[in-house]
């Protein structure tokens, strides 16, 4: 019997799933799909753990160079204990600072520490004017910008105009938060109608010729800042060591701010800081990492979205390809091919939609995959309401399976089983045809289950007769035992039968069965156009012969001493030895008989 094709390998449900319109149409929901999701949150917050993955990876193998000569002064701990005043009162410390900067000459500096928002002259007498001084000083020597914090509601967190107009030009510290309250673009929409207003890193780029753009940093860019304490600018102003803060300082661009370990810390997609491995930076280097970005004019912008979409349908064209195992192959070629072009756009600078893309491409997966297996599912179910009553479930579930390939022989011990109605010929003479087959089916109708139980396949029905095969196409462990078994529950079951037939006034039936076991060969036999699952052996014979036996031994079950000998437990149970039989044809076989059933 040829296998039958299932929908993996059928070209017709390939055609099917695949035929235009239908699969444009599916392509390209699945992709619209993929799009739609990606404005839910929790999508977001995925998609941005994937950016930054990528992020992390160019970061250690394949960074940018950085030539900005960017260098933080940090305010930290052993600074804050030094100072003789609270942080709030440190004026003449900053001024201090500021004025070692303006005798180094650098490129550019930019505060970002919180200023006080008015005098505290009574309290630090000098230290306003100290801080005036020390902005002028420097403003004299490079630009300053000095970054203005905000309140709650995004105002500006107001700064004593001496020191504003001192420095001269200002700016909102202000990054915007993504999904997850997260930093990784530069942004200046913060207007109340989302217009652009200064920004600190906008207001830096500027003073030094950079335009500034909108998009991701460019965390691949620089491999991360270190830090100058501001009380070592402090000391070796006090020291007098002008060189060194020239080779500190001199032609650098230069960011004030706080490096303190729990303190304005934003999370980063790598260590920004080079003196901890921490990932939670403090919030001056998030504004050096923006600034860096603006410089090297290297904002990652997002791919235009025509070809962004193109990716997209390109991962939901999985749903067009064949077969599971290659559909497969496609999924981890589309995702390695997108995952390496992600990479090598997101280094130069264009943010492809890989979780969209991947997106589309799983679910078309999935979905074909899905698709496939209710199919494939409906064509069994066909297949088993169309020749399910045909072939035995043991063949069925072969043909299904594919498994039972034409013309192909294997050799197994088998058990055989044979069963015939006795007197059938002289009922059949009497009885009108439509009303013996009626009878024929109910006895089969009987019949077979005891035999499917057991795991055994009927091979054919032949009148009143039928023969049953144990061992193949399903492996038994023990195949006498299973065909003993079968034979007694058929013989339960002809009870049954029999006293519904003499309820109906009808006379009951008598049966003889016969078992033999040995070698077979199992295969398909027939014309190329039509085929039958069989198993040929010497033990079909014999089991086929021992029926005469049934009829004078007085045992209606009859079985060869071998296959008796091959069953155990139970099943070896209550046989009665019947001498060498004589067989037509045939050398004397060893048998024995019962009554049991």
């Amino acid at each position: 019997m040829r296998p039958l094709p299932l929908p993996d390998s059928t070209p017709s449900v390939s055609a099917a799933a695949t035929r235009w319109p239908g699969a444009a149409l599916a392509v390209l929901a699945i992709a619209a799909a993929a799009v739609a999701t990606s404005h839910l949150a929790i999508v977001r917050v995925a998609d941005l753990a994937l950016v930054d993955g990528q992020f992390a990876f160019l970061a250690r193998r394949a960074p940018l160079a950085a030539n900005d000569g960017i260098v933080v002064v940090g305010l930290d701990e052993p600074t804050l204990a030094a100072s003789p005043a609270p942080i709030a009162l440190a004026h003449r410390t900053l001024a201090r600072t500021l004025a070692a900067l303006a005798d180094a000459r650098p490129r550019a500096v930019g505060v970002d520490l919180i200023l006080p928002d008015r005098s505290y002259d009574t309290l630090a007498p000098g230290g306003d004017a100290a801080l005036v001084a020390g902005l002028l000083a420097l403003r004299r020597a490079a630009p300053v910008v000095i970054g203005l914090s905000t309140r709650a509601d995004d105002t500006p967190h107001p700064v004593h105009p001496p020191f504003l107009a001192a420095a001269g030009a200002s700016g909102l510290a202000l990054l915007p938060l993504d999904d997850d309250g997260r930093v990784r673009r530069y942004d200046d929409r913060f207007g109340e109608n989302r217009e652009s207003v200064p920004t600190f890193v906008g207001e830096l780029a500027r003073a030094l010729g950079a335009t500034p753009r909108r998009g991701l940093l460019q965390y691949a860019l620089g491999d991360g800042f270190d830090y100058v304490p501001v009380a070592r600018v402090i000391e070796l102003a006090d020291a007098g060591r002008a060189a060194d803060l020239a080779a500190l300082f001199r032609d650098r661009i230069v960011l004030i701010g706080a490096v303190l370990p729990h303190d304005d810390r934003l999370r980063q997609p790598v260590a920004l800081a080079r003196w901890e491995r921490t990932r939670d930076a403090p919030g001056v280097l998030v504004h050096a990492q923006a600034l860096r970005t603006t410089l090297a004019g290297a904002a990652v912008a997002p791919l235009p979205w025509p070809a962004g979409f193109a990716l997209v349908l390109a991962g939901a064209a999985l749903w067009c390809v064949d077969g599971m195992r290659r559909r497969t192959v496609a999924l981890g070629a589309f995702v390695v091919a997108t995952i390496v072009a992600s990479l090598i756009a997101l280094r130069h600078g264009v943010e492809i939609p890989l979780g969209d893309a991947l997106r589309a491409a799983v679910a078309a997966f999935a979905l074909r995959g899905a698709l496939d297996l209710w199919r494939a599912r409906r064509d069994r179910a066909r297949l088993q309401s169309l020749f399910g009553g045909y072939v035995s479930p043991g063949v069925l579930r072969e043909i299904i399976a594919g498994r039972l390939v034409a013309r192909d022989a294997e050799r197994r011990t088998l058990a055989f089983l044979f069963a015939d109605v006795r007197d059938f010929t002289a009922l059949s003479e009497r009885t009108p045809p439509e009303d013996v087959l009626r009878l024929l089916n109910r006895y089969f109708d009987a019949m077979a289950p005891a035999i499917h139980r057991e795991g055994g396949t009927i091979d054919n029905f032949r009148g009143d007769g039928l023969m049953a095969v144990f061992g193949a196409p399903n492996t038994l462990a023990r195949p006498a035992n299973a065909a003993i078994a079968a034979a007694r529950a058929m013989f339960a079951a002809l009870a049954a039968l029999n006293r519904a037939l003499q309820s109906e006034g009808r006379a009951p039936l008598a049966i003889g069965v016969t078992l033999a076991q040995g070698d077979a060969v199992v295969g398909n036999v027939g014309a190329r156009d039509r085929y039958n699952y069989t198993a040929l052996g010497d033990a079909a014979n014999v089991a086929a012969r021992l029926q005469e036996l049934t009829k004078t031994s007085g045992y209606p079950l009859v079985a060869t001493a071998a296959l008796v000998a091959a069953a155990d437990g139970a099943a070896a149970q209550g046989w009665a030895s019947l001498g060498t039989i004589a067989l037509r044809g045939h050398d004397g076989v060893d048998a024995c008989g019962t009554t049991a059933g």
